[in-house]
């Protein structure tokens, strides 16, 4: 079990989600060009593949940090397949600089998982992975096995680099999907309610509109015949009106007051309704000598409190709502566990 200020840290840190993706997905590429600018100081014409590696990394980098970002918040990036095709062109372009640029070539596979759908992504990371073999002798290496070392190297940068992002993404829309069905259950609450309302103060609200319009034709009505104090169709239809408002006051009274004094059985259904819609597998500990049918208003508030703050959360999993009897006074402890 984790405490509810565990679970609103877990969610403050996957705010910081997505920049550190971006930033993670950044150190490969940056690295690459620090060993050819490295490798390159040696060789005549000092750190120009450097200065080229970093012209070149500067041009599709940021169209690859754009993918990264997209699939981070669960999304996809549109027209992900033209900036795809682009950051290939300029990697592909600066294959002059060396087998030691070979290895970058994982980011047009992290790209293609992330913007592409999977029977076409997959297509593009076998081609990548398998296009180091002849590319390797192309560029004639000098790593012992370099046909095998490159494609291993970039399968293995693709999938370091991909599977953490895809996590990311993946519990940005989970969270999206707890809070769509957590919108949904108070929606479906406010339904009810609104279904409540109708069957009883609706009902008896049209029929005061009803014997209100038939007392005001009587009243325009210079014909109807007077018969007497207390004994015309304009007093009927006027005291009818008049028990028909008093009912309708007495029942919207009894009505708030109902609704103001929940049962603490209600509130726990409630929380476990909307606990269960947003995901959470909630189970409800209850005293043997059972529950009290009211609950002050400081026990309730607490309640909705900490249910809010579990609903807002991103790593919640399980929670148990347990009721106590503690000196008296009834208690619920609300413990919360990991979506693990």
């Amino acid at each position: 079990m984790i405490r509810l200020k565990d679970v609103e840290r877990f969610g403050g840190l996957l705010r910081f989600a997505t920049p550190g993706a971006m930033a993670y997905a950044a150190v490969f590429p940056l690295v690459q060009v620090g060993l050819i600018a490295e490798s390159s100081a040696f060789w005549p014409g000092g750190y120009a593949d450097g200065a080229w590696a970093l012209l070149a990394t500067a041009a599709y980098l940021p169209l690859h940090l754009r993918h990264v970002e997209h699939a981070a918040r669960g999304s996809r990036a549109r027209g992900g397949a033209w900036t795809l095709a682009a950051l290939t062109v300029v990697i592909v372009a600066a294959l002059p600089l060396g087998d030691l640029w070979l290895p970058t070539f994982h980011v047009v596979a992290v790209s293609a998982l992330l913007v592409l759908r999977p029977r076409w992504s997959l297509a593009v990371v076998a081609a990548v992975v398998a296009a180091q073999v002849p590319l390797s002798l192309l560029l004639d290496s000098w790593v012992a096995a370099a046909p095998s070392y490159y494609a291993v190297t970039v399968a293995w940068r693709a999938a370091a680099v991909f599977v953490p992002i895809w996590l990311v993404g993946a519990v940005r829309r989970l969270e999206a999907t707890r809070r769509a069905l957590a919108d949904e259950a108070v929606v479906h609450e406010r339904l009810r309610l609104d279904g409540e309302l109708r069957e009883t103060l609706g009902a008896a609200l049209r029929s005061i509109t009803a014997q209100g319009e038939r007392a005001t034709v009587l009243v325009d009505d210079d014909t109807t015949p007077w018969a007497g104090p207390g004994t015309g169709p304009l007093e009927a239809e006027l005291e009818a009106l008049v028990g028909g408002a008093r009912r309708t006051l007495a029942q919207a009274r009894q009505l708030v007051n109902g609704y103001q004094r929940v049962s603490l059985s209600a509130e726990l259904d409630t929380a476990a309704t909307l606990l269960t819609a947003a995901g959470i597998a909630t189970q409800v500990v209850l005293p043997r000598d059972g529950v009290p049918d009211t609950a002050d208003e400081a026990l309730r508030s607490q309640l909705r409190a900490d249910i809010s703050r579990l609903l807002r959360a991103d790593t919640t999993g399980t929670c148990v709502l347990a009721v106590t009897h503690q000196a008296g006074q009834v208690q619920v402890a609300v413990r919360a566990g990991s979506a693990t």
